[in-house]
């Protein structure tokens, strides 16, 4: 659903912009760079460090409201459902939500996956007056976000060309299949990973990095009941819903798709009409 200028939602909960109960004050850590995890180490007794490698942490945003009256309710209740909405969450599987937000007509909707770290509300005079202070920090485990709205790409059907086939990959096709090629056009400056979901009938499916060589071979037989999904942000694959890393051919490697245009393809055995491939993506930011 589309937000208002300035306007944010965690798990369908809205908070800012013009005329809202929730007045933001200020976002801190939304537009700064995420905490590093640095790999420099000590020289032991010598002066300096050896150079080690940089990675981005998670990412954590502070939240600065003021609560008001509004709606048909006072300011203490309008706490209430903010208090109820904006809670941590125990289980596993549920303890990450989508938190999206719009800040100004010209930019696009965006989101990130973040949960509640913490919630503080200040109880002082102005309290019972209806002026109520709160911070809400949210915790981003994969400090990247991304425009709100994705790119679904669909290949069908996986072109085959007859000729040999090899048990192998190697850098030249012999005939096995036509390459079909996805361009994945990433607008943002982080890199994105996309997921992949192929359709059967096809044997040993192959995502190739075209740009890089790196691919993602599985060495199996797709029937036209299965689902086989390549998730590239969490370097995982299914068929039919369970793990099957175990099929992952030897030489395999994981991959992304960095800022500007990339060359995805698709390939494998057998393929038929029935066989599709759909890419799914959002650009990146960090």
């Amino acid at each position: 659903m589309p937000l208002n200028n300035y306007q944010f939602s965690f798990n369908g909960f809205n908070f800012g912009g013009a005329g809202s109960v929730y007045q933001i004050l200020d976002v801190d850590g939304l537009e700064s760079l995420p905490e590093l995890r640095v790999q420099d180490d000590n020289r032991g007794f010598n002066v300096g460090m050896f150079t080690g490698r940089d990675f981005y942490s998670g990412r954590t945003l502070v939240f600065m409201l003021n609560v008001f009256a509004g709606n048909g309710r006072n300011a203490q209740q309008n706490l209430s459902l903010l208090q109820a909405a904006l809670n941590p969450v125990q289980q596993l599987t549920s303890s990450n939500g989508l938190l999206q937000w719009q800040l100004a007509a010209t930019d696009s909707m965006q989101r990130i996956t973040a949960r509640v770290r913490s919630r503080k509300v200040v109880i002082d005079p102005e309290y019972t007056f209806g002026f109520i202070r709160a911070q809400v920090i949210f915790f981003a485990p994969d400090p990247k976000y991304y425009d709100d709205t994705a790119t679904t790409i669909t290949l069908n059907p996986l072109t085959s060309a007859g000729g040999r086939t090899y048990s192998k990959t190697f850098n030249y096709s012999y005939g096995a299949s036509i390459p079909n090629l996805f361009t994945v056009t990433n607008n943002g400056w982080a890199t994105t990973n996309p997921t992949i979901t192929v359709t059967g009938p096809v044997t040993n499916p192959t995502i190739t990095n075209v740009s890089t060589g790196q691919y993602l071979t599985v060495n199996d037989t797709l029937t036209n009941l299965d689902s086989l999904v390549f998730d590239l942000e969490n370097k995982n694959i299914t068929l039919n819903g369970s793990s099957a890393r175990n099929l992952l051919a030897v030489g395999s490697q994981w991959f992304g798709a960095p800022s500007g245009t990339t060359q995805f393809s698709f390939t494998g055995v057998s393929g038929s009409s029935g066989t599709t491939a759909t890419i799914v993506y959002r650009n990146a930011y960090v």
